[in-house]
Order: C-alpha cells, then sequence, then structure tokens
C-alpha cells in the first residue's frame, strides 16, 4: 500500500481559501446574470415566469462556476494528492451539467410552492457534495474514504447551518450571496480537519484504518479460505 501525503497546515489554509474564493466568485457570477438579464423582464403577468428562468439560469452558472473553479484551485495546490487535474474537472463539470437538467422539475415545482430560492440552494449543496466526493475519489483509490468521511460531515454541518438560517430568517440575498462561499468553506474545512486528524491518528497509532485495503473485517480470510475449498475441489 502506498504511504499516505500528510496534509500541511500551509497547505490546508490554501485549500480553504480555494473554496472561498470559488464560492464567491460563483456568486458574483449569479449576480452578473441577473443584472444582465433582468432589463429582459417585461411588466405585467409574464414577469413571474421569465423571473424563475432567470434563476434556474443563475443557479446553473453559479454553480458550474463555483464547483468547477474550486476543483481547479484545489488541483492545482494540491497537486500530490490530486494529480489526476483534468479527469477531476471533466467530471465535475459533467455532473453539474447532469444536475442542472435534473433540478429543473424542481424549480418548476419550486413556483407553484413558492420556493425557488430553496430548491437553488438545495441544487448548489447537492453539487457542492457530489463534486466535493468526485474529487476525493478520483484522487486516489486508497485514501477515498478519508475525504468520504470528511465531505459528508461538512454537509451534516451545512444542513445544521441553514436550520439556523431557517430560525433566525435572514434576507432571500444574505442567503443567496453567502450559500456558496460557506458550502465550499466547510467542505474545505472539515475536510482539512478531517484528514489532519487521521494523519495524526496514523502517527501516533500507526492503524492506517480508513485506507480502503485495509482489512477490518476478515475479508483477506474469508477469501484466502474460498480459494483453498475451490482448490480442494
Amino acid at each position: 500500500m502506498n504511504e499516505k501525503r500528510p496534509l500541511t497546515f500551509s497547505l490546508f489554509l490554501l485549500r480553504l481559501l480555494s473554496g472561498f474564493v470559488g464560492g464567491i466568485t460563483g456568486t458574483l457570477s449569479a449576480f452578473v446574470i441577473y443584472f444582465v438579464m433582468i432589463s429582459f423582464v417585461p411588466a405585467g403577468d409574464e414577469a413571474t415566469s421569465i423571473s424563475v428562468f432567470i434563476v434556474i439560469i443563475m443557479a446553473f452558472v453559479a454553480t458550474l462556476t463555483a464547483n468547477t473553479l474550486t476543483a481547479t484551485m484545489v488541483t492545482f495546490l494540491d497537486n500530490e494528492k490530486y494529480s489526476r487535474r483534468k479527469t477531476i474537472i471533466t467530471h465535475v463539470f459533467i455532473f453539474n451539467l447532469v444536475l442542472f437538467f435534473l433540478t429543473i422539475p424542481f424549480y418548476l415545482l419550486g413556483i407553484s410552492l413558492d420556493i425557488v430560492i430553496g430548491v437553488a440552494a438545495l441544487h448548489f449543496v447537492l453539487s457542492a457534495f457530489v463534486s466535493s466526493l468526485i474529487m476525493e475519489i478520483i484522487a486516489g483509490h486508497e485514501y477515498s474514504l478519508v475525504g468520504v468521511y470528511g465531505s459528508s460531515l461538512a454537509i451534516f454541518i451545512t444542513i445544521a447551518l441553514a436550520f439556523v438560517a431557517l430560525i433566525t430568517n435572514p434576507s432571500d440575498l444574505l442567503v443567496t450571496f453567502l450559500a456558496m462561499p460557506i458550502t465550499w468553506v466547510v467542505l474545505q474545512l472539515i475536510g482539512g480537519l478531517t484528514e489532519l486528524v487521521y494523519d495524526n491518528f496514523l502517527k501516533i497509532y500507526g492503524m492506517d484504518a480508513l485506507n480502503a485495503g485495509t482489512d477490518l473485517g476478515g475479508d483477506f480470510e474469508i477469501e484466502e479460505k474460498e480459494e483453498d475449498d475451490q482448490n480442494d475441489l
């Protein structure tokens, strides 16, 4: 088994910064789309349908920008771990494109329930979470579990923050502006802390528990026994 690359504190901060920059850039791209297209919204009954269309386009551009840019920055900063940069970026881009088409029915449903902003927020959280998982899985089979644990914990924390936001009842503009950078900052923060904690655990105890090649349940013994039984036949 290959030895794990330890995460340095400086690299952890750089990855955290990349999540913030990627999220902010995605948000700014959404506002650019809004200000460019708002002039085309007519007065009257047609305004509602066109406004929803603008929200859908904003969400698509913002998620695609934030997730692809963050993946690009992280793979450049942590090239030793995320060495398959082109593959990661390609899969992140394709997934976000597919997810956009899958979420269109939910946006249409959100019109009747008046929860379009909520659908957009869910769209981004899901897209960022899976984009993060794609990065971790492609980064390396052996230590992809460390990234899966970190990303999953980060999403639970993001959901908890969303419930807090619902209780405090912030403005839709504030939620829209902060959703992307906060989600990616939490993903990088918790993912990085998980990796740092595991690095210290590995250093102190020497047990590589989250290496996918580590046998924790006796699987290798079962496989060897099955092979021996087949040979006896």
